[in-house]
């Protein structure tokens, strides 16, 4: 396992490259705002208030709102992320913005009938932990309703988790009577199943043990913990088909890192055995050796897409780099 100060470089390097290429802080649609979760965790980590003052630059820019959302009324996943850095960034000092645009709008889902609309899978890592961070923080139950009713459309009523695999389809187009690989296995794409995994480890990160659901997303991660960890190639790597991995036969880091952080967040919570820390460690070293740049940018990294498919060593992306600087906030955790 690499040292406490090795990985620490390895984060700042990381964050600070991916600063100086995108100097405007950018909107807070899905991709941006997964890449502020890994900047906070860097700043939690190295205390460094550029990265500080990055996010309130973001967020102010922002106006401290939902993507899109002037009429207050969006069921769009995607376009929620932003606020879990909103809070972390209140949570810091509330006198930084407000949380009035959030609450304005997740009143209206609250008080919406409709519970269809997490209907890709990726939801789960955009907003799982929102809704329950949000009923901690404002003690307001009515939000791990939702968040559960939703979580069972998507998983159950849809039919996008397979109680068999224990792995995710990203949405009903992709379940087996309806797509194949080219071997005629089941698709299950790489970082679709990552956004799930790591969305439940940061949700069992925060949820307390009492909680009626809690043991229901617990066995959920377990049990993907171990059907993930049968799909790990080698060189510490996934490809971006998991039970098919020759279909598409390169590394691939998003969906790598967002294993890596889960595995990494249930050992540190104790939720899984430490075990899995060896798929950890060899996921973590084959993205720091085959896909980290000497100058600190992270390739691998496939585009943003919603299946398995090519990928090019050259390519970088928000989420990815996110994910990255999470993983080392865990690795840090754990070495102390």
């Amino acid at each position: 396992m690499r040292s406490k100060d090795n990985i620490k470089k390895l984060m700042e390097m990381v964050n600070d490259y991916w600063i100086s290429q995108n100097p405007d802080v950018g909107d807070c649609a899905w991709e941006r705002g997964a890449y502020f979760l890994g900047n906070m965790a860097a700043y939690e980590a190295l205390g460094k208030k550029e990265y500080l003052d990055y996010a309130l630059k973001w967020a102010n820019q922002n106006g401290w709102r939902f993507y899109k959302d002037d009429d207050y009324n969006t069921t769009n996943a995607d376009n929620k992320i932003c606020g879990q850095t909103y809070l972390t960034l209140l949570e810091i000092n509330p006198e930084y913005g407000t949380d009035e645009h959030m609450l304005k709008s997740m009143e209206y889902t609250l008080n919406d009938g409709k519970n269809d609309y997490w209907w890709w899978v990726d939801t789960m890592y955009m907003v799982l932990p929102l809704y329950h961070r949000m009923s901690i923080k404002y003690k307001d139950d009515r939000y791990f309703e939702k968040a559960h009713k939703l979580f069972y459309n998507s998983r159950t009523e849809r039919g996008c988790y397979d109680e068999e695999e224990h792995l995710w389809f990203r949405d009903e187009r992709f379940l087996y009577d309806k797509a194949s690989t080219i071997t005629g296995k089941k698709v299950f794409w790489s970082r679709g199943n990552g956004w799930v995994f790591a969305g439940l480890a940061r949700t069992l990160e925060i949820l307390p043990e009492d909680n009626k659901y809690y043991n229901e997303y617990r066995t959920v991660f377990r049990d993907m913990a171990d059907a993930i960890a049968k799909c790990m190639l080698p060189d510490g790597f996934w490809h971006t088909s998991l039970i098919e991995p020759a279909e598409y036969n390169m590394p691939e880091t998003s969906g790598t890192a967002f294993f890596v952080l889960g595995f990494l967040i249930g050992v540190n919570l104790g939720i899984l055995d430490k075990k899995y820390l060896k798929y950890a460690q060899c996921g973590f070293e084959g993205l720091v050796t085959q896909a980290l740049d000497e100058n600190g940018k992270l390739g691998w990294v496939q585009v943003v897409a919603d299946k398995p498919g090519i990928v090019r060593k050259e390519c970088s992306n928000d989420y990815a780099v996110g994910a990255f600087l999470l993983i080392c906030r865990e690795l840090i955790k754990l070495s102390e």
